[in-house]
């Protein structure tokens, strides 16, 4: 199963819009960032932590210039 993932890059400070929505397709049998996702949630979830927990220290301080990345949709799709 793959999976259609749409995300938007917004200022973690003020929570603009700075990177408009954009889709990017998911494929867990074939990228290992995703593998063994089974479910949007899933997917929503690594989606989030591969783009917005790089560095552990981001936890603390976020980078300056750096857009939070937050998923708006994940939509089944059939290979």
């Amino acid at each position: 199963m793959q999976y259609d993932v749409t995300s938007v890059g917004l200022d973690p400070i003020t929570g603009k819009i700075v990177a408009p929505p954009r889709t990017e397709r998911i494929d867990p049998d074939v990228d290992v960032f995703f593998e063994g996702c089974a479910g949007p949630w899933e997917i929503e979830d690594a989606y989030e932590l591969y783009w917005n927990r790089v560095n552990d220290n981001w936890e603390w301080v976020f980078p300056r210039g750096k857009e939070k990345v937050k998923v708006l949709r994940v939509e089944q799709v059939r290979s």
